[in-house]
């Protein structure tokens, strides 16, 4: 079963991962853009985020979408920490150089949207760490995020040097989902007669 979808925004998509993507994430993570974080060593360490971006994705645990431009894998968008009680979860985006700033906030977007109406998340945040561009704070901002808090030396960048890190967060504004019984709420409730419409098609049908 499929977890995680294909999702398209203007200039490209974003996608699950597969075992073929391995070779292309190797050579995203040469590329490391947070303070701290070494180039990676072992391709073995890259299969197994496959499988568990599988995992996380079946038990709403977390997310993982390639940021794939003219079907070449530039990116990866993670949402982590999901918290599905809260309706609230951690996004990141580890990307090569060349991804620009508007494919970035487009990859995000579309995965934003997707979390909002299929699981009613409403409550998304960003972490910068200082030493990161700094461009990125202000493509957040653009993207709606507010700067909330700061957390003093709370991000290890070596034995014993520490990064503050800057979160962000943006909040939704639509309400949050009303309890109810299973289906009493969806566009095309199938055979849940106590919806208005399906019990006017019954009325009708019985009519006929």
């Amino acid at each position: 079963m499929k977890f995680t979808p294909e999702l398209v925004f203007d200039g490209g998509r974003v996608r699950p991962l597969t075992y073929d993507d391995v070779d292309a994430l190797f050579h995203l993570y040469q590329h490391p853009e947070i303070p701290g974080q070494r180039a990676l060593e072992n391709k073995d360490n890259l299969l197994r985020m496959v499988d568990l971006s599988v995992q996380m994705a079946a038990t709403q645990r977390g997310m993982m979408w390639a940021i794939e431009i003219d079907q070449t894998l530039m990116g990866l968008v993670s949402a982590f920490d999901w918290q599905p009680s809260l309706l609230r979860t951690l996004l990141r985006v580890d990307a090569l150089p060349a991804l620009t700033l508007a494919q970035r906030a487009a990859a995000l977007t579309v995965c934003m949207d997707f979390m909002a109406s299929k699981y009613h998340v409403r409550n998304f945040g960003y972490q910068w760490i200082a030493g990161q561009d700094l461009s990125l704070q202000t493509h957040l901002l653009d993207m709606g995020f507010s700067q909330t808090a700061i957390q003093r030396g709370a991000w290890r960048i070596g034995e014993s040097s520490f990064a503050d890190v800057v979160h962000f967060t943006r909040l939704l504004a639509a309400d949050k989902p009303v309890a109810g019984r299973l289906g009493e709420q969806d566009q095309q409730p199938g055979q849940n007669l106590d919806h208005p419409s399906q019990a006017q098609q019954a009325q009708g049908g019985a009519a006929q």
